[in-house]
């Protein structure tokens, strides 16, 4: 709206001060512009670094895998600016983060997911930032253009842990939108040649691993660990040019309970398998431990006992991760809030830590040097920090080099 100038409406009763025009006034029933979301704050941030002809909705890509597989370096390929980047088995990635990049003559969104069974967080807690992620998205009229699903060539086998990620990511995404998902491994510079073509046959073969995704229309990829392999993988996804609607996002944005989800479905059954594995093991424990009272062997017992208790907590946390399923999105939201004080409390009481450390080395070394100038003094003759002559002890009148006005000496002194 331009604003004009217009003539004062009251010429002589105030200082020559120009009146604006700005239009009309808004009215109660006149139509309110759409909110300020959270992606188009993302993409206003993004506009410092990128060039300004960019349109107002750029492609979404989501990059998704296991923890450990490459997630935040493939990213680190194409976006401006650094992401942090994990070097062993804790991952780096604890929430659903939104990176702008450049591809070719294109702007888009990587979306960088945190994986399944994950060091530092529960499958139900990072499902339900990844539902949270897939609502407040589709609410702001983001559709995913195409999922990159990545697998680390280098691990020796499928384990237990890459198949439950395979197959939560196939509930997260529904087999009608495979199409629009490349599968790409990496990690090919450090993996032996012969043993990646070989783990790449047993994940396409006939009999493979992927070979039902790759029937609904998904597609297999090297990425190379370089920017060039990067932008070929999300170009591939942007020739496509049909967006998608995951089933979670379907599901949550109709109002399905995370618990009645594919996925929460498939969460909680394995929770229940975990239980009755835990169930099992207790039973065995405590068989172990009246063993050991038997025979009398107080350090067996001890080491029972402790074991016993890890079992414990870990049957605890199964249980309290069964629990948010059910929840509401409220009671979710309100659980999230309070961690993430906790969170903050915990990181403020070890800055106050870090702080008293500090503050005890930095008097230390002064105490130290202290006592170092000390010593020097009474080597070189002064005591009690008194600066005095070398020769003839009277008491120096100055600092730093002095003649003294008895003997003649002259002398330097030290701090």
């Amino acid at each position: 709206m331009t604003c004009k100038t217009v003539k004062d409406p009251l010429p002589g009763a105030w200082p020559s001060v120009p009146a604006l025009d700005c239009g009309p006034r808004l009215e109660m029933n006149d139509t309110v512009p759409p909110p300020y979301s959270e992606q188009d704050r993302i993409w206003d941030a993004a506009r410092q670094t990128l060039p300004k002809n960019i349109p107002e909705r750029p492609k979404l890509i989501a990059i998704m895998g296991p923890t450990g597989t490459g997630k935040s370096t493939f990213i680190s390929k194409l976006a401006a600016r650094e992401m942090k980047i994990g070097h062993n088995l804790s991952s780096c990635t604890e929430e659903v983060e939104e990176v702008p990049c450049k591809v070719g003559d294109q702007y888009v969104i990587l979306v960088d997911t945190p994986g399944f069974n994950d060091t530092n967080r529960s499958d139900t807690e990072i499902l339900t930032a990844m539902a949270d992620w897939m609502k407040s998205s589709y609410q702001d009229d983001m559709r995913l253009s195409g999922i990159i699903y990545l697998h680390a060539i280098s691990d020796t086998r499928m384990t237990q842990s890459s198949l439950q990620n395979l197959r939560l990511f196939r509930k997260l995404c529904g087999d009608h939108n495979l199409k629009n998902v490349v599968l790409a491994t990496t990690k090919w510079s450090v993996t032996p040649l012969e043993d990646a073509l070989r783990r790449e046959k047993d994940l396409t073969s006939e009999t493979g691993f992927w070979r039902t995704m790759m029937a609904a229309g998904s597609v297999v990829r090297r990425f190379e660990n370089s920017a060039e392999s990067a932008m070929a993988l999300v170009e591939e996804i942007l020739d496509i040019g049909q967006k998608i609607v995951p089933t979670i996002q379907k599901e949550v944005v109709e109002g399905t309970k995370l618990a009645d989800t594919q996925a929460g479905a498939f969460i909680e059954e394995a929770i229940a398998l975990l239980q009755k594995e835990h169930d099992e093991e207790k039973q065995a424990l405590w068989e172990e431990v009246q063993r050991a009272k038997k025979e009398h062997n107080r350090s067996m017992q001890e080491a029972l006992e402790a074991e016993r208790r890890r079992l414990d907590k870990r049957m605890a946390d199964r249980e309290e991760e069964q629990r948010q399923l059910h929840m509401t999105t409220n009671e979710a939201l309100q659980l999230r809030i309070k961690k993430l004080e906790q969170e903050q409390e915990q990181r403020m009481a070890q800055d106050v830590e870090l702080d008293e450390q500090l503050q005890q080395t930095i008097n230390e070394f002064q105490q130290n040097a202290r006592k170092d100038r000390e010593f020097r003094m009474v080597k070189l003759g002064f005591w009690h920090l008194n600066w005095r002559c070398q020769i003839c002890k009277k008491k120096a009148e100055s600092e730093g080099r002095w003649m003294c006005p008895d003997c003649g000496h002259v002398q330097q002194n030290i701090h």
